[in-house]
């Protein structure tokens, strides 16, 4: 070693020696730009983190979701589909978190498969990876699908009544429209088929009156579908109509020019209608008449009217025809019995 290299490494030695054994400089070369100092421990920690951590492999399972496409139009899907798959991949954290879980899928192609089972293998080539992601397994590996042939029948729509009306009310019509629907799927599903259902419509609390409601008709399996959905009802309601005899109701002539007779001149009539309104009807005199007018001289066979409040009906009048005589003198202020 030359002269002056040895005087260089005894000046630097010195200089070594002050320093550690004097604190004040030792204290002054650990806080003078402190700040800076920091800054740069920062970094390079994160430089070393990133290193170390970023780039190591790792684990993550992704629900890829599973698309069908280029169906044939005149096939459908009659089994249960999977509608999403589990992808493990691996890879450094940093490429993992790039994946866009909103963009891949794995796609299905069906164009040209024929009615009955078909079995897909799922391949992740087409998967938009980053490079450096690997895909560990993917479950399902393979799905099954079951294809039918497509379908279409027209069936009637069935109005549902769930429970009866109120005691005294009855349902006397019922409509709906449209009367009939298409159905349309599977054609083993559609062979089933007889009616479309709608919703049904509670009836304990119903009253007197027209039930109008727009109700939804429900697909008898979720491979089937109707070309309408909603169906407008129609329910109408009455009384339940009972029936009643009054015996001994006067028969009475109106409109007589001419002397007259009737013979019987009282009948027996059966009413029916609501128990409201025939359980109080009272058919007095004139309610069961003949109308005498433009009728000549001599005897008739008539057919006598009875007048009843609206709701109520004629079932019978005995005898259903009476004799009539006309002749000639200024008729009766009333009329005369056949007794007489």
């Amino acid at each position: 070693m030359k002269w002056f290299q040895r005087q260089q490494m005894q000046v630097a030695w010195q200089a070594v020696r002050k320093t550690v054994l004097d604190p004040d400089r030792i204290r002054h070369l650990f806080t003078r730009n402190i700040a800076l100092k920091i800054l740069s421990l920062a970094i390079a920690f994160s430089i070393w983190f990133f290193v170390n951590f970023g780039e190591r492999d790792t684990e993550e399972t992704l629900k890829v979701p599973l698309e069908l496409r280029n169906i044939p139009a005149h096939l459908m899907i009659a089994s249960p589909t999977v509608d999403f798959t589990d992808l493990r991949v691996s890879g450094p954290r940093a490429l993992l978190g790039r994946i866009d879980r909103n963009r891949i899928a794995i796609t299905l192609d069906l164009g040209g498969v024929r009615p009955g089972p078909a079995v897909f293998r799922l391949d992740t080539d087409s998967l938009d990876l980053p490079r450096g992601v690997k895909v560990l397994r993917i479950t399902p590996a393979q799905v099954t699908l079951e294809l039918e042939r497509v379908a279409h029948k027209s069936v009637p729509v069935h109005l549902r009544l769930a429970g009866k009306p109120p005691s005294g009310l009855q349902v006397v019509d019922t409509k709906v429209a449209p009367e009939t629907v298409q159905v349309s799927g599977p054609v083993s599903d559609v062979e089933d088929v007889q009616a479309a259902n709608t919703d049904p419509i509670d009836m304990h609390s119903a009253t007197v009156g027209t039930i109008e409601r727009e109700l939804t008709l429900e697909p008898p399996s979720e491979y089937l579908s109707f070309s309408a959905n909603r169906i407008a009802v129609q329910v109408r309601i009455e009384e339940v109509p009972v029936t009643r005899e009054l015996k001994r109701v006067e028969v009475q002539v109106r409109n007589a020019s001419l002397r007259y007779r009737v013979r019987p001149d009282h009948v027996r009539v059966t009413v029916r209608g609501p128990r409201r309104l025939v359980d109080n009807i009272e058919l007095g005199a004139g309610t069961a008449y003949i109308d005498a007018e433009g009728e000549t001289v001599g005897e008739h066979v008539v057919k006598p009217t009875v007048d009843l409040p609206a709701g109520v009906q004629v079932v019978s009048v005995e005898p259903g025809r009476v004799q009539l005589s006309l002749w000639k003198g200024k008729p009766f202020r009333r009329e005369r019995r056949s007794a007489e």
